[in-house]
């Protein structure tokens, strides 16, 4: 557990993202859950033997920040509206009960008897939603929770001014692989300066070691890398097959090694981002090309 202000802790050892609390003087605020059941469990005993968890913020729908969901029952779920839309379907993306159990025999043996234990439901999406900010008070602490769409569409960041701390999901991996298998590039690095302007010391990232704002700008080379390696091999008429079969110099994009436990999925990684961005770079020109006509 490592401290990020005076009231705020974040985990950055688990398997997934990284879940994190503060404290304020009525009770406890989440930014996002634990992956594995039994973490999520003993989350949630050890917080709730001193105080209640007021709300849960989801930051994205991707399974290892909303799947621990489920054992917070009688906590109110945040989330930017299009993440209570999707929250099912990304969350049956990361497998069926059996296909949990399945995993967790090999990886976490402690959880299996905890997936899909009736105390439990399946699923647990956010029932406070909002579109484009949402300002919550508990106790002494203000949390400003603003949609940034970038790795996701429905990406939030969430604003601690008492603590001087910004927590982003997946919008920032501090020295970790940067996943962009679905991103909106152009809006991920809006979504970095609108990060940038915020008054803040520490950056939780949604992977990776607590930073400050001056990785930002790293984090944006990064997108900018990609964008640019995938648009070159698209003015020369590739397809995304056609650029894998090539091979792609991963780290020249990105220097970091796959962190937190996802190494099985790195090479599956590069196809996805791939095939993402060729696509994103295609329509963001044809649209150009329309508007121009």
């Amino acid at each position: 557990m490592r401290r990020v202000g005076p009231n705020s802790f974040t985990e950055i050892y688990f398997a997934g993202c990284n879940p994190s609390y503060i404290e304020t003087s009525d009770g406890y605020v989440m930014i996002d859950s634990p992956q594995q059941p039994i973490d999520a469990v003993r989350w949630r005993e050890m917080l709730e033997e001193k105080a209640p968890i007021r709300y849960l913020i989801n930051t994205e729908p991707h399974g290892d920040h909303i799947s621990g969901n489920a054992y917070f029952t009688n906590t109110t779920v945040v989330g930017q509206v299009k993440l209570q839309e999707c929250f099912d379907r990304y969350l049956n993306a990361f497998g069926s009960l059996e296909d949990k159990r399945g995993r967790y025999k090999q990886m976490d043996p402690d959880s299996v008897w905890l997936v899909g234990h009736p105390d439990y439901p399946a699923s647990n999406p956010p029932s406070l939603t909002f579109t484009d900010t949402l300002t919550l008070n508990a106790g002494n602490h203000t949390f400003n929770i603003i949609h940034h769409p970038g790795h996701t569409a429905p990406q939030t960041s969430v604003h601690v001014p008492e603590e001087g701390v910004v927590f982003t999901g997946d919008n920032v991996f501090h020295k970790c692989r940067s996943w962009l298998q679905e991103c909106d590039p152009w809006e991920w690095l809006d979504a970095l300066d609108r990060i940038a302007a915020l008054d803040v010391e520490v950056i939780v990232p949604g992977h990776g070691e607590p930073c400050s704002k001056a990785y930002l700008k790293e984090q944006a080379q990064i997108v900018e890398n990609w964008v640019g390696f995938v648009e070159r091999h698209i003015e020369r008429g590739a397809s995304p097959e056609e650029i894998l079969k090539e091979g792609v110099p991963v780290t020249k994009q990105d220097p970091y090694p796959i962190g937190q436990r996802l190494f099985m999925h790195d090479e599956r990684l590069t196809g996805l981002i791939v095939h993402n961005l060729h696509k994103r770079i295609i329509d963001k020109k044809q649209a150009a090309g329309t508007r121009a006509g």
